[in-house]
C-alpha cells in the first residue's frame, strides 16, 4: 500500500524539508519576488491615481481604470493586482524549481536515498517534500497579500459603499482568490514532483513542464476554435469543446482567476483531479523505483 500509518516523526521530516526549502536559492528567490511584486503594484497604482499624462476623455488614467472619482482605487484592487502579478510566470517558476530541486535534485545528488533507507514508508518522504514546498507557496502568498493590502489600505482605503458597483469584489472575494491561488500552487507542485521522479533532473523537469504547458495551450486554442465554429455554423455536434476547455491544464491551474467575478467550479474539479492523480502517480512511482 502507498498510504500507511503516518510515522511519529513525520513532523520532524517536514521540519527538515522546510529548512532546506527556505535556504535554497529557489526558495529565497520566491520570497524576494513575493515581496517585490506588491511594491511594484503599489508604485503603479500610485502613479495611476495621480498621473495626468495619460488622459482618457476628460479624466485621468485612474478614472478610466477605476471609474470617475477613483472610487474603485482601493486596497482590494491593489492586492488583486498584486496576486495577478505574483502568478505571472516568474514566481511559479521559482516554485517549480524548488519542488524539482527537493526531489529530482536530490535524486541526481544521490541524497534522497539517505531518507529512503530509514524504516519509514516511502510515501512519507515524498509527502514531507510536498508539504515543505507547499509551505513556501503559502508564505509567498501571505507576503504578497500583506505587502499589498496593508499599504493599499493606508494609501487608498477600502471600497466605500455607494462608490462602487454592488457586485464589486470585496475582501472576502480577495481572500478566496488567494486561497484558490494556493490550491493552484499545490497542483503545480504535485505535477512537478511527479515529473521529477520520471525525468530525474531539475532542468529536464522545467523543460518537460514548459513543453507540456505549450502543448496544453495548443489544445486550448483548438477547443476554442471548435467552440467558435459551433457558434458560427450552429453545429451542436461541436458543443463538446466548450465543456472540455475547463479541463485543460492551464485552465485548471488558473482556477484563481475568477475571484473578481465568479469562480468556475469545473476548473476546481479539474485541478483536484490533476493534483490527486499526480500525487498518487508520484507515490506509486517512488514505491517501485530503484533509488541509487
Amino acid at each position: 500500500m502507498i498510504f500507511g500509518m503516518i510515522p511519529k516523526h513525520f513532523p520532524w521530516m517536514v521540519w527538515a524539508e522546510l529548512r532546506k526549502v527556505y535556504t535554497r536559492g529557489s526558495g529565497i528567490g520566491a520570497l524576494v519576488i513575493a515581496a517585490l511584486t506588491p511594491l511594484a503594484t503599489l508604485g503603479f497604482m500610485q502613479w495611476a491615481a495621480h498621473t495626468t499624462m495619460l488622459q482618457v476623455g476628460t479624466g485621468s488614467l485612474a478614472d478610466s481604470l477605476y471609474g470617475p472619482g477613483h472610487g474603485l482605487l482601493n486596497a482590494v484592487q491593489c492586492a488583486g493586482w498584486a496576486l495577478k502579478a505574483r502568478n505571472f510566470f516568474v514566481l511559479p517558476l521559482f516554485l517549480l524549481l524548488s519542488a524539482s530541486s527537493t526531489v529530482a535534485g536530490e535524486l541526481a545528488e544521490r541524497t534522497l536515498r539517505e531518507d529512503l533507507v530509514r524504516p519509514i514508508p516511502r510515501w512519507s518522504a515524498l509527502a514531507a517534500r510536498i508539504a515543505g514546498t507547499g509551505a513556501l507557496a503559502a508564505t509567498t502568498l501571505v507576503v504578497t497579500a500583506a505587502l499589498s493590502f496593508l499599504p493599499g489600505l493606508l494609501l487608498f482605503g477600502l471600497p466605500v459603499d455607494g462608490s462602487v458597483p454592488v457586485d464589486y469584489p470585496t475582501v472576502g472575494h480577495l481572500a478566496l482568490g488567494y486561497l484558490a491561488s494556493f490550491a493552484s500552487d499545490v497542483g503545480l507542485i504535485a505535477i512537478t514532483v511527479m515529473l521529477s521522479l520520471i525525468v530525474r533532473s531539475v532542468g529536464g523537469v522545467v523543460v518537460t513542464l514548459v513543453l507540456v504547458l505549450m502543448a496544453d495551450k495548443v489544445v486550448y486554442w483548438g477547443l476554442e476554435a471548435l467552440n467558435q465554429a459551433a457558434t458560427i455554423f450552429k453545429a451542436p455536434s461541436l458543443a463538446f469543446a466548450n465543456d472540455l476547455v475547463p479541463w485543460t491544464l492551464g485552465n485548471a491551474l488558473g482556477c484563481w482567476e475568477g475571484w473578481q467575478t465568479a469562480f468556475e467550479p469545473m476548473r476546481f474539479v479539474a485541478l483536484a483531479v490533476v493534483t490527486v492523480a499526480a500525487t498518487a502517480a508520484a507515490m506509486a512511482r517512488l514505491s517501485r523505483m530503484d533509488v541509487p
